[in-house]
């Protein structure tokens, strides 16, 4: 008995279908391009990390994609992750390293944001790591104590970025009197406007990326660190106080500073846009975990001066979701002090 010409043409369909798709997930990436792109500008810390791990990471994705690191700057990192949640394939061949203070920026209500950072899906961080508030000597400024009594210029790329709302925070919860001016490119952008005494400092990079911004001024004394912002003092800075540590005022203060440090804690992590297939994301969640624990690529990132002090995609995810379902009483109390703090 013949089989019905019907029948014959949809399972000649279903076949072509088939074979002109991946058998498995693995097989996905073969001669693909994954894009990562940054909100820092070239030269600066995210860009420094997207491009190490772009000479490493193919190698540990099954089919070795070729990896393209895209610079979009603005808005304090909103323009990059936007992007992501907005125009960018879903397919895993788009990633975004998320500036830091998202999280942040999202718990305490902000607009601008088009997707929930909830729904992204992380892959991982390259270093938990503290938010260092640093000025130059030139500003007259050794202790948070003289930051009380004296007005500090902080410079920030822009109202979502943790260089905004870091100063903010300190205005709110410390009683400093840091007058933040947005606008700048990038770290690198602010580390000239220092140089020049344009700008008395900048708050957010961790101190070994400091270090290695101000490599003569962090010896000689005339970069100072004022305060760290995190769960646990950086062992490079075991004299330096945490937020939590200098709050003043009441239980409010306190918790409020408690819970930006708490939002801070995943400083360069790296996503996949909402809607990316499980199967994929754990692929490229493993593939993180493999070249972070490269030796070839720890011993780059010695010589770049990069932190890697890693944290995996799962817990980046959890932390995320802890701080967004913070009681929306706090996050009120947060948002209020640090509009009426941030100039």
């Amino acid at each position: 008995m013949q089989t019905p010409p019907m029948i014959c043409r949809a399972l000649a369909a279903i076949a072509l279908a088939a074979a002109a798709a991946p058998l498995h997930a693995e097989d996905f990436y073969a001669g693909k391009t994954i894009v990562i792109t940054t909100h820092s500008a070239p030269g600066g810390q995210y860009d420094a990390y997207c491009r190490l791990l772009a000479r490493v990471y193919g190698k540990y994705i099954p089919g070795n994609p070729a990896i393209q690191v895209l610079n979009r700057v603005g808005a304090g990192g909103l323009l990059a992750v936007n992007q992501a949640a907005g125009t960018a394939p879903r397919d895993g061949t788009l990633l975004t390293l998320v500036a830091n203070g998202l999280a942040l920026f999202q718990g305490i209500g902000q607009q601008g944001l088009r997707a929930t950072l909830e729904d992204f899906n992380w892959i991982g961080n390259f270093n938990a790591s503290n938010g260092i508030t640093v000025v130059m000597a030139n500003a007259g400024i050794a202790t948070i104590e003289d930051a009380r009594q004296k007005v500090a210029i902080i410079g920030s790329s822009g109202a979502g970025s943790i260089s905004a709302l870091l100063p903010a925070a300190h205005n709110a919860f410390a009683g400093t009197k840091f007058k933040v001016v947005q606008g700048y490119e990038g770290a690198a952008q602010m580390n000239l406007s220092m140089r020049r005494g344009e700008l008395h400092g900048r708050s957010g990079g961790p101190w070994i990326e400091l270090q290695a911004d101000f490599p003569e001024e962090s010896r000689n004394g005339t970069l100072i660190p004022l305060s760290q912002t995190g769960n646990v003092r950086d062992p490079g800075l075991p004299h330096v106080p945490l937020l939590t540590e200098i709050a003043v005022g009441d239980e409010r203060n306190r918790a409020g500073a408690r819970f930006v440090s708490d939002s801070l804690t995943q400083t360069r992590s790296l996503a996949a846009p909402p809607g990316v297939p499980a199967d994929i994301v754990a692929i490229l969640r493993a593939a993180f975990e493999k070249t972070l624990a490269d030796p070839d690529f720890r011993a780059q990132a010695r010589q770049a001066g990069l932190e890697i002090n890693p944290t995996t995609g799962e817990h980046v995810q959890k932390a995320i979701q802890s701080v967004l379902k913070s009681p929306a009483s706090l996050r009120e109390y947060v948002k209020t002090a640090l509009a009426a703090s941030g100039n």
